[in-house]
């Protein structure tokens, strides 16, 4: 006979909690195992190999984090034999993440995102991959604009290692065909070195060191160069000097480049390292930057020097008001104090990123300390303080935090303008001159503006223009006058005439021109409809591509207007024919 069992309830909990506890385990082992085996799949993805994006030897025109005019370059520049189009192709399976067209710096350009949380980034292309040609054209059509930024759904674009993605070029502000290649962070989007990737580059060749600099650092932290010593090859690897005598806080300078096996160009260095007695001074390399780090470069060099005698003296320290990411943060800036009567031993190590090696073994003297004391000139600056110059009717405002120093500045007046110098401070912001005119005449007052005068030649400044007031932001000195442009710019046919016929032909190529202000925009149509006309200002030409649209009439009436900087339009019209 069946029987009632008491379960009691304590017990009955107590399964309920056992058993909820080994799913919770057994769900915790899947995860773990889970989270492992996708961590082993990201750490083999982040040492997959990338190939390489030519199919040729890779010859470097610039190198990662070389110094540039107003930047670090953020990756390296692929000699392209001169060429255009050749074939670009992705270095790893990935998506693409953005495509941005532009008349100036990188012009048409690629980034790819990669799974290994990577970003690639192809450059100064002269064109994409029919996909991604199709892709952007579309936008294009759509924004009826040339210039574009678009940034695709992750599934829309999806490429893989070895595709051809585009087409090497000379687009935006190259200055001669090659491929700018860079690989980034894609959490943080800093640059990373793409050697770093192994993407091979043949270098037998150690750096090439020229000439030795020692400056001095005051108690106010003013810094001055006070002498130069040429470097004497003793050897392959090794360079010396005769024995240098300084005084006070010294820090040192280098004039340098590297070169690789392929090519002739003049490059930048991987890393360099400095010490004193056996004991590290200062130290870097470049295996990733920030992109903010570009707001301190004319702090790594010589700026001075580099204005006047136009060559580079990168500085073996860091001035108090620079933060650079890939300096070493556990070393001092890179001065040291010289005492009276000590000898101190020398060594800088300049590497390239294959591992050759240069090197400097010199002795500094230690002597009495000089004062020196630079005569006073102008007006003295103070970058934590705000100035206002007037010059009736004239003004210059220096608001604070527009130089990274204090610094001395002079001003002249003359009957045409305003000159500022001397032009050798590194800025850290712009400042703003106004000009005030009294022309009466309301057309030339709408076309004048503030150009920059240099050796009888004007150069347009992109100024605002209100109610008689010019006023232009600036980051340099110079001679400024106020400039008028009543000329409009100039438009012509290159390969075709009017009523001409056109069946035969795949492009329509025009040639524009401005003498003065420069192109601000240009809009072209045919029967009214807009159409894409490509824009490279170094050739200064129009070029519209006839598979892009079909019309179905025969006869067609082209239209373009051009606008130069300050509303002088132009617009040119003609007929043709086509099937």
């Amino acid at each position: 006979m069946a029987t009632n069992q008491h379960i009691d309830p304590f017990d009955l909990k107590k399964c309920i909690f056992e058993r909820f506890h080994n799913l919770i385990l057994m769900k915790f082992h899947f995860l773990s195992l889970l989270l492992f085996l996708l961590s082993i799949q990201v750490i083999g993805q982040h040492n997959s190999t990338y190939q390489n994006p030519l199919d040729i030897p890779i010859a470097l025109s610039g190198t990662f984090a070389e110094i540039r005019s107003s930047h670090f370059h953020a990756g390296i520049d692929i000699k392209t034999m001169g060429r255009q189009g050749l074939p670009v192709k992705a270095v790893s399976n990935g998506r693409v993440s953005r495509i941005r067209i532009s008349t100036s710096g990188y012009g048409k350009v690629i980034y790819i995102d990669h799974p290994d949380f990577k970003t690639s980034v192809y450059a100064h292309l002269k064109k994409f991959s029919p996909k991604i040609e199709k892709y952007i054209k579309a936008v294009q059509y759509e924004k009826e604009s040339y210039v574009v930024q678009k940034f695709p759904r992750k599934d829309a674009l999806i490429v893989e290692a070895g595709e051809v993605i585009g087409y090497s070029g000379n687009t935006g502000g190259s200055f001669g065909p090659h491929l700018h290649f860079e690989i980034r962070d894609s959490k943080n989007q800093h640059p990373l070195n793409p050697l770093l990737f192994d993407l091979n580059v043949d270098d037998n060749l150690r750096p090439q060191l020229q000439k030795l600099f020692l400056y001095n650092e005051n108690p106010d932290n003013v810094i001055f160069k006070t002498k130069n010593a040429s470097l004497e090859r003793v050897n392959d690897s090794v360079y010396k000097t005769p024995i240098l005598f300084a005084s006070g806080r010294l820090g040192l300078g280098i004039q340098m480049f590297d070169r690789q096996d392929l090519s002739y160009n003049k490059n930048g260095i991987y890393s360099i390292a400095v010490n004193v007695n056996g004991k590290p001074t200062f130290k870097y390399k470049f295996d990733e930057i920030d992109f903010n780090d570009s707001k301190y470069i004319n702090l790594i060099i010589d700026y001075k020097n580099f204005k006047e005698n136009r060559y580079r003296i990168q500085k073996l320290f860091r001035p108090k008001t620079a933060k650079f990411s890939f300096m070493d943060p556990a070393l001092d800036r890179g001065f040291f104090n010289l005492e009276e009567g000590k000898s101190y031993q020398v060594l800088i190590e300049v590497s390239d990123f294959s591992g050759n090696t240069s090197y400097v073994e010199t002795y500094v003297v230690g002597q009495k300390q000089k004062t020196k004391i630079e005569p006073s000139k102008g007006n003295n600056i103070n970058p934590e303080l705000d100035y206002i110059f007037e010059f009736h009717p004239n003004e210059i405002y220096i608001p604070k935090n527009t130089f990274f120093n204090p610094i001395q500045l002079e001003i002249q007046t003359h009957s045409d303008g305003i000159k500022i110098g001397p032009d050798i401070h590194p800025f850290k912001g712009a400042y703003e001159l106004s000009f005030k005119t009294d022309l009466k005449d309301s057309l030339k007052m709408k076309k004048s503006f503030i150009a920059l005068k240099e050796n009888d030649n004007l150069t347009y400044l992109p100024t605002e223009n209100k109610n008689g007031k010019l006023t232009v932001k600036l980051k340099n000195f110079g001679d400024f006058v106020i400039a008028s442009d009543l000329t409009p710019p100039s438009i012509k046919a290159v390969n075709f005439k009017n009523d001409q016929w056109l069946s035969g032909f795949k492009f329509l190529k025009i040639k524009i021109d401005d003498d003065f202000s420069g192109i601000k925009s240009y809009r072209g149509t045919i029967n009214g409809k807009w159409i894409l006309f490509e824009y490279e200002p170094k050739q200064k030409l129009l070029t519209y591509d006839f598979s892009d649209l079909t019309f179905e009439t025969e006869k067609h009436e082209l239209e373009i207007v051009v606008e130069d900087n300050v509303g002088n339009k132009t617009l040119f019209s003609a007929l043709f024919f086509r099937k």
